[in-house]
């Protein structure tokens, strides 16, 4: 009898995450059943306006989570163990060691009142064992990897002397350090300008590329996302209600969110005189979201069914799932496959 193909374990398997906040007012749902999974070496995006969950996903997966907040469901497994069964103290060995983060703002993810290098070098000394000697040549290597001039020198710099740029520099070197195999980028350009924004992107995909890092890049630009990434997933409301390969998604958006956010967009060869499309009314408390499909509120295609039935995932064209009971009916007023 022939065997089915054995397939690959996922380098990570989050599967029916719910991480609520629970308040006097009720309980938030930040996540709200969410499931997927990333292959080792995977480049994976997760778009979504403000509130749609991309960033409490993170914290959980890195286990951040603090109260009122709570993971009250669902399985998180990285390479067959589940995070969410670990102790603290095991969760702190994998921790910056095999999966990493960058925070959006580099400024508050770096103590302002210790060098550069002494910072460096303490997460090599932790998770690596080495000597102070060994850390502190490894530390301005890695530097000058992430193309900081004079590496010996700004090594013994405070984040202050940095710019924004270099300093974004400096903290994705320090999630780099330790090889890890997932890297979470958390809207890690954010607070930088358009050049600096391409510069650290390029690097980024490059450490990645020769690592054979995976890298989940949560953000809400697009455009950073179909350079970057190979598959996106599409975040709403505490769920994921369309992912897919990022060329076809991006040229075919079976969810009316998803054609929203890509019709937003700006576009230096429209020439056209129309305003600039906008997704009318705003995202739900996610206290009391709607019944039936989270986004009907807003979307001008709902029908009785999307008020009263919430819409499972399903497949689209390909390899394209959307959570959505008209999936694949809508099109772009424009072409957006090249955004």
């Amino acid at each position: 009898m022939i065997q089915p193909p054995t397939q690959p374990q996922p380098l990570l398997d989050v599967r029916d995450l719910r991480t609520y906040f629970l308040t006097d007012g009720g309980d938030v749902r930040a996540v709200d059943g969410i499931s997927f999974s990333m292959a080792e070496g995977e480049r994976l995006g997760v778009v979504g306006e403000s509130g749609s969950g991309k960033s409490v996903t993170a914290a959980s997966i890195m286990g951040l989570i603090e109260p009122p907040g709570a993971v009250v469901g669902g399985q998180i497994r990285f390479r067959g163990q589940d995070l969410l069964q670990l102790p603290e103290k095991e969760m702190q060995k994998i921790r910056g060691r095999e999966i990493a983060i960058i925070f959006q703002d580099p400024m508050t993810a770096l103590d302002p009142v210790f060098t550069v290098g002494s910072q460096l070098t303490e997460t090599l000394r932790i998770h690596r064992n080495m000597s102070r000697k060994e850390a502190r040549t490894v530390a301005i290597d890695t530097l000058a990897d992430v193309q900081i001039p004079s590496p010996e020198k700004r090594f013994r710099d405070y984040p202050h002397q940095f710019s924004g740029g270099m300093r974004q520099r400096v903290v994705i070197a320090m999630a780099l350090l330790c090889d890890p195999a997932l890297l979470i980028a958390d809207e890690p350009t954010t607070a930088l300008d358009v050049t600096s924004q391409a510069q650290v992107m390029d690097l980024m995909l490059g450490l990645a590329e020769d690592r054979g890092t995976g890298v989940m890049l949560i953000t809400h630009d697009l455009g950073v996302v179909a350079g970057f990434c190979e598959n996106v997933q599409v975040m709403y409301a505490g769920e994921i209600i369309e992912r897919g390969p990022a060329g076809p998604l991006y040229a075919n958006p079976d969810h009316p969110y998803t054609r929203g956010l890509l019709e937003s967009v700006p576009r230096l060869d429209d020439d056209t005189q129309n305003h600039l499309y906008s997704i009318r009314g705003a995202a739900p408390s996610m206290t009391k979201p709607p019944q039936g499909c989270r986004f009907w509120p807003r979307c001008d295609h709902a029908t009785d069914k999307c008020v009263s039935e919430a819409p499972t995932a399903c497949c689209g064209e390909g390899s394209q799932e959307c959570a959505c009971h008209f999936a694949g009916t809508f099109e772009l007023e424009t072409d957006r496959a090249g955004v």
